[in-house]
This record gives structure tokens, sequence and C-alpha cells, in this order.
């Protein structure tokens, strides 16, 4: 299989964060993590695993932050251990060439997506779930770190890879490949959204004109129509989108956030020493799919008291921040990851189904949001353009294998 992958060794990583502060081109080096690379088909390792040929795979911005060393050692998932070699791409769709003698729910020939990393209960083989496992928030595995015989060989940034059958999930006829790269990040927006709905008449914010916010937008209108949304974004152009996937009020990063709050929302401004804000009232809800600290410490003071702030958005990165907001305001700082089973009209269902439902059925729109594709054998320029929001203005770019 033709396969990118990092390869976790101490004198690569710091080589390559070193050089990469001068120039980007590093990340891309023969010394750098990152390597693209030719290795034998593995067989199945046990007869509940499967084999799968690519179709494409979405770049996701967990992938950017791997590929450049945007991490931190102290952040707490890093403390967890971690396999030495770390097969990228999840956001894929592709066809089962091969299945074991015990897999009963996938055939030969199915298109599927990848529901998770292969470490769960499930995907282990326990019958003794841990509670988040039984719950069907899978991404929460009490086990996930614990030592395993098998891993998963190859991601969706190759041709081909393994994985237990139940990592995996059947795509239907209804959908085509490219709508079948976003039922992952589709399933995110839903469980975010689900972490706190909006209720009729609230105000909410979406911080962050990406993938995975143009979603959210999409599955907050759909979900409760009478909320009025209001989307943030770093250029015109994302806002001009934000407005056609559902956003009633928008505004840029680069300007003055906390009077155009004060605008939208009727809240009252008050100005203090050293430049020091806040507001009295705000949003109801704030959806941070940035997650810096700058775009989370404005969150929870553009938010009402005893309103949410859901953070979506992922950063590798100790923070400073102030939370005052939390006590003060009493406002909710919740954390939203991965996908999840909800209830929706008296089912209990996994995001995941919803998301490829909601596709089908034309709910939400995600043709729009695939804006380039590359052969995997051009993996640099794909990254690069993936990197490049203003002058490219990529929003999801792809890999296509066939």
């Amino acid at each position: 299989m033709n396969t990118l992958y990092i390869d976790r060794s101490p004198w690569r990583i710091l080589l390559t964060k070193a050089l990469g502060r001068v120039t980007r081109s590093a990340y891309f080096a023969p010394f750098s993590p990152l390597r693209f690379a030719s290795i034998p088909d593995p067989p199945l390792p046990l007869n509940t695993w499967v084999r799968v040929r690519n179709h494409m795979c979405g770049i996701c911005g967990s992938d950017l932050h791997q590929i450049f060393l945007d991490a931190d050692l102290r952040v707490a998932p890093l403390a967890l251990p971690a396999t030495r070699r770390i097969y990228l791409g999840h956001e894929m769709v592709g066809e089962v060439v091969e299945v074991g003698s015990e897999v009963r729910d996938i055939k030969v020939g199915d298109r599927v997506v990848r529901w998770g990393r292969g470490d769960d209960c499930l995907a282990r083989g326990e019958r003794d779930l841990c509670p988040p496992c039984q719950r069907g928030h899978r991404v929460l595995c009490e086990r996930a770190s614990e030592p395993r015989d098998h891993i998963p060989i190859g991601g969706g940034f190759g041709d081909s890879f393994i994985a237990p059958a139940s990592s995996l999930v059947r795509v239907p006829d209804t959908l085509t490949d490219e709508q079948a790269i976003f039922t992952e990040p589709l399933a995110v927006a839903i469980h975010a959204v689900w972490r706190r709905r909006p209720r009729p008449g609230e105000r909410v914010c979406v911080i962050g004109c990406g993938t995975i916010g143009y979603l959210l937008m999409q599955v907050l209108a759909y979900v409760e129509p009478r909320c009025d949304i209001t989307a943030v974004a770093e250029f015109p152009w994302q806002a001009e989108l934000a407005r056609q996937f559902g956003a009633s009020h928008t505004f840029l990063a680069r300007e003055d956030g906390y009077a155009r709050v004060a605008e939208i929302t009727g809240a009252r401004l008050y100005e203090g020493v050293r430049g020091n804000r806040m507001l009295i009232g705000g949003f109801d809800v704030v959806y941070d799919v940035v997650g810096i600290p700058a775009t989370l410490e404005n969150a929870l003071r553009w938010t009402r008291a005893g309103g949410t702030v859901v953070l979506v958005g992922v950063y590798l990165h100790p923070m400073h921040i102030d939370l005052t907001p939390v006590w003060y305001q009493e406002v909710n700082l919740i954390g939203a990851i991965g996908h999840d089973v909800v209830q929706r009209q008296g089912r209990r269902i996994s995001t995941f189904e919803l998301a490829m439902e909601w596709m089908a059925q034309g709910h939400v729109q995600v043709e729009p949001l695939l804006t380039h594709r590359f052969p995997l054998e051009d993996f640099r320029a794909a990254l690069e353009v993936a990197l490049d929001k203003r002058d490219r203005r990529s929003i999801k770019v792809a890999f296509v294998m066939h």
C-alpha cells in the first residue's frame, strides 16, 4: 500500500520543529516526521477485520495539527501512550475488498466510512463495554489507551488500509463519494449542537467559518429554524457563504466584535482600564469552532449570564485566558469531541447515521464545501492549499485515489 504517516521519532520532531520556525519546507524534508511510503499489504490479523480500498479522503484540521507539529507536549492528551507510527486520514470513503470470516454486517463491494480509530471497546472485541461505549460515544472509550495486540495499518491518506469491521459504517447508495467524506465532520457538528441545542428565539453564535463551522450552521438552521444565527469569519468570502448556510448576521474577526455583539444582541458594553471590556447580555449559546485563546476568551465574554459556550475547536497548547465569566456570570463552558448517539424524533441514532440521512435528504448541503481535489502524490500541494484560506479560498481539500 502507498500511504502517508507520521513517524513519531523524537529527533525528527525536534529537528523539524526547530527548522520549521524558519521555513515551512522543513515539514516536507527527508528528515521530517511526515513520510510517504510504499509498504507491503499486511494480512488481516483477525477474522473480524476487513481491508478497504480508498476512493477519497478529506483533509481535517487534526491532520494539519499533526503534520505541522502544532502541539505542546504538556497538554493532557499527549500524556497518553501512542503508537510510534500514526497513519493519517479519517474523513474517508472506500470500498471493502476483503473481509474476515466472522464479519457479518459488511461484505466485499460495500462502500464504507470510518467510524473511529479502531481502539474502542467494540473495535477491540470487548464484550464488557466501558460506560462511554455503552452510551455510544465511542470516542471517549476508557480503554482506548490500553495496549492491544493488533492496530489498524494504513489510513485515509493512502490507497488502502486494514481495520476492525466494527470501526466502519456502510454508506448508502443515495450518497456520492463526495458527500460520504463529509459524514464524519457532519457527525461531529451534530454532536456539538446536541451538547447544547438552541431553543426557539435564542441567539446563537458560531465562531469560525471552516468545514465544521459551516456544517454546524446548517444543523442549527435545520434543527431549530427559529433561532437567530451569527457567524464570525476571518475573510469576507467566508462571511458571504455563512449567510447562504443560515446565518442572519456576520462580522469579521478583525472588526470590533464587542460592539457588533452588543448591536446584534442588545447587550450593554462596558469598558475598564487597559482595554478591558465586558458585555452584560449577549448570546444564549456560542459555538467556538476555532478554539484558540482569543476566540474562547471572547466567547465567554460574549455570552449572557447563564448561557453556554460549546468548545469545538482543537488547540493543543496550554491556555492563559480569563475564566471569570464562568463564575461571575455563571456561563457554562462545555466541550464537544467526535460523534455520539443522540435522541431524535423518538429514535436513538448515531450521529453518523443521522449525518448520512440528512445529506441524502438534502437538509445539509456539502457540495459547495469541497473546494479542491488532489491525487495523493501531490500531498504537499494539497496541504499547502488546505492552509491557505485567504488566497486559495479553501474549505475542504480532498485526496482522490482513483
